[in-house]
């Protein structure tokens, strides 16, 4: 498949979601998506996503029609996102820009006050709980408690985390002493 291959697909899938023809794989365009480039391609799940990420990245226009595609089925048509699905997209690109700025400070403030291992845990568990959510279909904050209940019935999950933070750790060195030779 090449490029435009690709493109065209996409937008196929998009104009068919849009129209109501066809059943989202649990639900979420983004998933739906990813699948139906792998079925396509006959390729990995994480080969696909990349694809995907590539192809909206490289056509302004494609990956705006996915996001507004996103919004209407993750947000409006559920009603989720409260206020924010209403927005123009200015608006809502100033609301994003100000948030991802928000926690890029908050990162850089904890670079200062926190070891590294407590912002790598910190990066870890939020991407476990992002995933929960994504997975169970709960919101973040739902995710985070059940992550949570888990660690605080099961010690042996936090000495997993703190496993998988050292080995982070490790391969962080090993770089760094590997580019300083």
């Amino acid at each position: 498949m090449k490029d435009n291959e690709h493109v065209n697909f996409i937008r196929l899938e998009l104009d068919s979601i849009k129209a109501n023809q066809i059943n989202l794989h649990g639900d979420c365009v983004a998933c739906h998506m990813i699948f139906r480039l792998k079925e396509k391609l006959k390729s990995s799940e994480q080969n696909a996503a990349d694809l995907l990420s590539e192809v909206l990245t490289s056509n302004s226009i494609l990956n705006r029609e996915f996001i507004e595609v996103v919004e209407k089925i993750h947000m409006k048509d559920r009603g989720l996102g409260g206020t924010f699905s209403l927005r123009d997209r200015e608006s809502k690109d100033s609301y994003l820009e100000a948030y991802f700025s928000n926690v890029l400070d908050e990162l850089t403030a904890d670079l200062i006050t926190m070891s590294h291992q407590i912002i790598l845990r910190k990066l870890l568990l939020s991407y476990l709980g992002l995933y929960l959510a994504q997975t169970i279909g709960v919101d973040y904050h739902a995710a985070t408690e059940e992550l949570y209940y888990l660690l605080r019935k099961d010690d042996s999950k936090d000495s997993k985390i703190s496993q998988l933070v050292a080995k982070f750790e490790a391969k962080i060195r090993a770089n760094s002493n590997h580019e300083g030779i």
